[in-house]
């Protein structure tokens, strides 16, 4: 049982309070409130700190692909198609330990196919602590993984194999819509299953990744009249069909915007952000640039530049937290700092969205204490 006393806690969706504790007990969240008893309990002291929920970061490669992609094992390129894939079977934990993502606040990530294929498997949710599987991992099928970006068509198309061009990617996707929900469900295959359990039944919400105009343009006009929520991963040009994303809610995962100058090479408008916000669409951030993961510094360099850019502080901290948590389908355990929930707990010694200099000088994942 630990006691995190007298930090100012931010609850994760848009509140903080001051002077405040938070009681664990087996893993959960026991109590958040001021002067909390704690007979009994290990004393975190949290005075003139800055406590949150852990970050998520809901598309990573890293446990898959290897920081120096030594190995490619979220990437399933032998056909376009594969929606059946299991992202959690590709999981290194070792690698995922390597990278240490706690000391950056984030206690859990969601495992992603690369931009390769049209649909390239589902997602996996796990913690970043070095803990057993049983324990890591949160959900399984929480997100299908899209792409229509160029990766696709480069892929393939050296193989010449449909799709070889940014038509064929489009009509591809189209047609394997189609034939799935033109088959009889006695018939289905595997995957002509899986699409329509996502896309008719909304089992999981969709995380596609289009990174410039055309690629959102055509992406939205091809989902315009389905019903499964849309979530645009890297969205680098999201700003240039802003009308079309706010009418239909469509989230947004950006992608590490300080990769190669994302910001000057898309002219990146990212003081509209807060327009996305205030209209209510639901934006995360994500290690990711291109379907690679890089460095777990980029997630918070990413939720500074939005807060530059003119978003609140607290509105980037639900971006951080409640957000990917409810895009991913896991807000009944993380996001929030809520009694009852997983004690996934970031201390800092200042607020990370404000300043480049604050720190983690506590980390805690399933109520045991990381770092």
């Amino acid at each position: 049982m630990y006691i995190i006393r007298n930090g100012t806690v931010h609850i994760g969706d848009g509140s903080f309070r001051e002077n405040c504790d938070i009681l664990i007990e087996a893993g959960k969240i026991r109590a958040v409130g001021p002067n909390l008893a704690s007979e009994g309990a290990k004393v975190l002291d949290a005075e003139g700190c800055q406590v949150f929920p852990g970050f998520i970061d809901p598309l990573s490669c890293v446990g898959a692909m290897g920081m120096p992609s030594r190995h490619l094992d979220n990437d399933e390129h032998s056909e376009p198609v594969t929606p059946e894939m299991n992202l959690r079977y590709s999981l290194d934990p070792d690698e995922v330990n390597n990278q240490e993502f706690y000391k950056s606040g984030i206690t859990t990530i969601g495992l992603a196919s690369t931009n390769n294929n049209l649909m390239g498997g589902q997602i996996a949710v796990c913690k970043t602590a070095p803990q057993k599987m049983e324990k890591r991992l949160v959900k399984e099928h929480a997100g299908l993984k899209c792409s229509v970006t160029g990766s696709v068509k480069e892929t393939f198309g050296s193989a010449k194999c449909l799709p070889m061009t940014k038509m064929g990617i489009f009509y591809l996707f189209q047609e394997t819509l189609r034939q799935a929900r033109d088959c009889e469900k006695e018939k289905r295959t595997t995957k002509q299953n899986v699409i329509c359990e996502v896309f008719d039944e909304q089992s999981m919400q969709v995380f596609c990744a289009a990174a410039t105009k055309n690629e959102i343009d055509g992406l939205l006009h091809m989902m315009r009249d389905e019903k499964v929520q849309l979530n645009i991963v890297d969205g680098y040009c999201f700003a240039d069909s802003l009308k079309e994303i706010k009418e239909k809610k469509v989230g947004l995962i950006l992608g590490n915007v300080n990769n190669m100058s994302q910001i000057a090479k898309h002219h990146m408008d990212l003081p509209k952000l807060k327009e996305l916000a205030e209209n209510g669409n639901r934006i995360a951030f994500t290690t990711s640039c291109g379907g690679y993961s890089e460095g777990r510094e980029v997630f918070l360099w990413t939720a500074i530049e939005a807060y530059r850019a003119g978003v609140p502080a607290e509105e980037v901290v639900k971006m951080m937290c409640k957000y990917p948590a409810e895009m991913l389908g896991i807000a009944d355990r993380v996001g929030t700092l809520e009694v009852g929930k997983d004690a996934d707990i970031s201390v800092f010694t200042g607020h990370p969205v404000t300043s480049y200099a604050a720190k983690v000088v506590h980390s805690v994942v399933n109520g045991e204490v990381i770092f």
